[in-house]
């Protein structure tokens, strides 16, 4: 188990390996693009060359990227769908050039639609991105909050989507586990979460943890953030998933104002478990 959080790629990718080490990550995570739109800059044979010489320099085992927040495999629009699965598929080859091990992504809002059908259209769409791909950077899909018409909120839908396609995993969120209703907090209420996640996905499904606190209560439907130990699921519940996933990178999504203590409180619980 390595520990880091998201860093920026301001300047160029290759400056991200630095600036995780600087606030004390052992892995990391960017947004290869911009988060809300535009086009992606490209990553050139010396970028990408840079960037995996400062993973050696700076001691950064692991790489991730977050796709922008603006794919949804679930949309009535065709268009869209199809330029979600476009946009996921780049972001894997663009992976592919600096070595990074994952991509995750959110699945998309079904507004428009009843939910099996949209779960449906999901699950096609992430078959689409992975025809024909030889690329060495995996795919995950990312649990949701479960806020509004949010795809992907619970493990049997999210089981569904795995059943259909070979070849993917999943990002676990611990505020987004805690928002849509599972206990990873109380010892009881995670060994049914426990259960849950063997029957629906196969806890060897689960690749990687966003591990981030929750401003919000159990089941309150809303991702909010928080700092490790100041929030609603407390130190306690980041007991619970590194005991058991002691072998999966924990990667903060948590603002940078603490996120080095944020890094240092993760490693203590992970030096004491």
């Amino acid at each position: 188990m390595k520990i880091g959080c998201h860093v920026s790629i301001a300047g160029g990718i290759e400056n991200a390996p630095q600036r995780a080490a600087d606030l004390g990550c052992e892995i990391f995570q960017i947004f290869s693009r911009s988060p809300r739109g535009g086009p992606a800059p490209a990553i050139s044979a010396d970028s990408a060359r840079a960037f995996k010489d400062g993973m050696k320099k700076h001691n950064q085992e692991n790489c991730y990227i977050h796709t922008p927040y603006y794919i949804n495999f679930a949309s009535s629009n065709l268009g869209i769908r199809r330029a979600a699965a476009k946009i996921c598929r780049e972001e894997l080859e663009r992976g592919s050039l600096i070595g990074a091990k994952y991509i995750m992504t959110h699945l998309g809002s079904a507004k428009d639609m009843e939910r099996a059908e949209a779960v449906g259209l999901v699950a096609k769409g992430v078959a689409e991105v992975l025809k024909g791909y030889k690329g060495t950077t995996e795919f995950l899909l990312e649990i949701s909050a479960g806020t509004g018409n949010i795809m992907g909120d619970t493990f049997d839908e999210l089981g569904y989507v795995l059943d259909e396609v070979d070849g993917i995993g999943i990002c676990v969120d611990t505020c987004h586990m805690f928002a849509t209703g599972y206990d990873i907090k109380s010892k009881e209420g995670f060994k049914d979460v426990m259960k849950k996640i063997k029957k629906f996905v196969g806890k060897d499904a689960i690749k990687l943890i966003h591990a981030n606190d929750s401003k919000m209560e159990l089941g309150a439907r809303r991702d909010r953030h928080e700092h490790i130990g100041d929030g609603k699921i407390g130190k306690e519940g980041f007991i619970n998933m590194m005991k058991e996933f002691s072998n999966i990178d924990f990667v903060l999504e948590t603002e940078h104002d603490k996120v080095e203590k944020d890094i240092a409180v993760l490693k203590k619980i992970r030096d004491n478990i």
